[in-house]
């Protein structure tokens, strides 16, 4: 449950998200950095909460939206520390554990509030999970992506080299059975009848899909027995299987944030997340900006070095028609029930403006 500013609190888990897009307006027919140069008049309530280092830190970057997200990242840190460890806005100083990962060390606490917290940003969304007064630590990671953001760029690549040269692409980052799984399994589509009426010629033209641009004829059983055909275009075959690798690519990084550590873990390869699929976004939008929540998918089959994962719970939250975010935490033998809630849109005003000001 959560709690009010300067409350206690029990234990928890925080699944909080902010979206810049709208946020901060500058001028337009500005250069870059020039954007960037005016968040230091539209966003100056929000900066003059950060200390000189961290509002040089958002200033230091060269577009507007990524130092848009950075303010942002800063400000859920600081909220969930004022929140959750009783410390006045101005006090809830943010340091790095062994790994790097952002934590909150309380100085001269007579009982700190025990708190793991991780951040992710992308094209906009700011994603934060916290665990919070938990007797022991327990781990968490998140991670956002969204799946058109480099569609173009995607594209490019797919319609020159084809959708397994642009998976391998990434084959540092994934276990073998996985790249395989994201090449050369079939994707689910909404053709009028369930996958399992499609015969088996069908089924490998959908596995081998990777060019974009043709049309795919699959042959299908229907009630009756009889066998029919149905014509697909490969486009939406291979934007299925785009949605599953950042899908995939969403828990992964979770996961590893979880741990504190990078995607240059050495492990990476021995970690193995399976038969992951792409939670639905939900349908009939009207605003292609829209943050809808859609789909949650859970229960994931995780494995480490051939051994299954028991002691890791992840999900997996659609938003809108192109975002997902992934939330992943460790739970500590012997301990609780825990589990990972939807996913809270903040109020850059109401959640956190006026609460850091209250108690700084």
């Amino acid at each position: 449950m959560e709690t009010s500013v300067n409350g206690s609190s029990s234990p928890t888990i925080i699944q909080w998200f902010l979206d810049t897009r709208p946020l901060w307006p500058v001028p337009g027919n500005l250069k870059p950095k020039e954007e960037v140069e005016g968040l230091k008049t539209v966003a100056s309530r929000a900066l003059s909460l950060l200390s000189e280092s961290e509002q040089a830190s958002v200033l230091k970057y060269y577009h507007l939206k990524d130092a848009k997200m950075s303010l942002a990242s800063h400000l859920l840190k600081h909220l969930v520390i004022t929140k959750y460890c009783n410390v006045p806005w101005s006090q809830s100083t943010i340091s790095r554990d062994a790994n790097g990962k952002p934590c909150f060390t309380p100085t001269n606490a007579t009982k700190p509030v025990t708190m793991d917290f991780n951040v992710s940003h992308q094209a906009g969304i700011v994603s934060l999970i916290a665990s919070v007064g938990f007797d022991v630590k327990v781990d968490v990671g998140t991670d956002v992506v969204c799946a058109n953001e480099r569609e173009l760029h995607d594209y490019a690549h797919i319609e020159k080299q084809g959708f397994f040269d642009w998976v391998d692409m990434h084959g540092d980052v994934f276990a073998e059975s996985e790249l395989h799984y994201m090449k050369l399994s079939p994707v689910l589509l909404d053709i009028g009848i369930p996958n399992e009426g499609l015969s088996g010629y069908a089924k490998d033209a959908l596995s081998r899909c990777q060019w974009r641009n043709a049309k795919l004829n699959l042959k299908m059983t229907v009630a009756n027995g009889q066998e029919s055909s149905v014509q697909v275009e490969s486009n939406i075959v291979v934007d299925k299987k785009l949605r599953r690798f950042y899908a995939m690519w969403c828990l992964r990084e979770a996961y590893v944030k979880m741990t504190g550590e990078a995607l240059l873990a050495p492990w990476l390869k021995d970690l193995e997340i399976t038969e992951a699929q792409a939670p639905n976004a939900a349908t009939g939008f009207q605003d292609s900006t829209s943050l809808t929540r859609g789909e949650v998918v859970k229960d994931f089959k995780i494995f480490f070095k051939g051994r299954k994962v028991t002691d890791v719970k992840m999900e997996l939250s659609a938003l809108g028609p192109a975002y997902m975010i992934a939330g992943s935490l460790k739970i500590p033998k012997g301990s609780f029930n825990l589990s990972i809630g939807p996913w809270q849109e903040l109020n850059l005003e109401r959640d956190i403006l006026t609460v850091a000001e209250r108690s700084f």
